[in-house]
């Protein structure tokens, strides 16, 4: 049994008894977790146990079906542009304009979060030489490969400087020069007081990056804690063989 969390004023994140159910499936079945200001928290699982679920009903993209999703106190469903004013959302897969440049959806993103076309520049000037885009930038995003496209939606998510990061797999489709800067940039914002929830499938990354873990298995959280602790609890070297233990764990204990 995992306590839900108390509502508290300085937890940027906070989800109580979170679910959401498509057609009998339970996608998400009453999760509930905080995470603090200035806090890495990764949510761990197998495919379709539920992560990119609950990132989604954080960003607004989908409605839970019961439990409630706040971000700084701001309930989602029902202060949804009070809360996406405080975030900056990675989805795994992006959905771009393929019809506009690099540039011009960077610049779009930046002027409707509400910065002023100088400022857009010079961030938009700041990611494009960090990424190596200089040479595709103004080329129209239908041509982009994946990793190119990964890295638009990187600095699409980045571009006004929110206070909360969620990132669905932002290493995704990145070469490990371009991964190493995302890792970088992440470890660079919770030193500024940022708040990133990020789910990964490469548990290195975990280990490197987040004070805490959540793994995840057929909607239900079966683990929490430092990375550490969740290794220590299982008796395990580290925090992969731990995720095996657990996830296989629970499916003999379903069968």
């Amino acid at each position: 049994m995992h306590p839900k969390p108390s509502p508290a004023p300085h937890a940027a994140l906070l989800c109580r008894d979170l679910a959401k159910i498509y057609d009998k499936v339970h996608a998400l079945d009453g999760i509930s977790f905080k995470v603090g200001k200035g806090e890495v928290f990764g949510l761990l699982g197998p495919n379709g146990a539920g992560k990119s679920t609950c990132m989604k009903i954080f960003t607004g993209l989908i409605r839970p079906s019961g439990g409630q999703a706040f971000v700084y106190g701001k309930e989602v469903v029902k202060e949804p542009l009070a809360a996406k004013r405080l975030m900056g959302f990675l989805p795994e897969f992006p959905l771009l304009f393929d019809n506009l440049t690099g540039r011009e959806f960077i610049t779009m993103m930046g002027l409707m979060r509400g910065m002023e076309k100088e400022e857009v520049d010079e961030r938009v000037a700041e990611f494009t030489e960090a990424l190596a885009l200089e040479e595709q930038m103004d080329s129209l995003l239908g041509t982009y490969s994946k990793g190119m496209r990964q890295k638009i939606s990187f600095t699409a998510a980045m571009i006004h400087d929110p206070p909360v990061l969620i990132l669905d797999e932002p290493t995704s489709g990145l070469d490990p020069r371009f991964g190493k800067y995302v890792k970088d940039i992440i470890r660079r914002k919770r030193t500024e007081g940022h708040t990133v929830l990020m789910s990964t499938h490469i548990t290195s990354v975990a280990e490197e990056l987040c004070d805490r873990v959540a793994i995840i298995d057929h909607g239900k959280i079966v683990a929490h804690g430092t990375v550490r602790e969740v290794v220590e609890r299982m008796g395990v070297n580290d925090l992969e063989e731990a995720f095996i233990a657990i996830v296989e764990g629970g499916v003999r204990g379903r069968r």
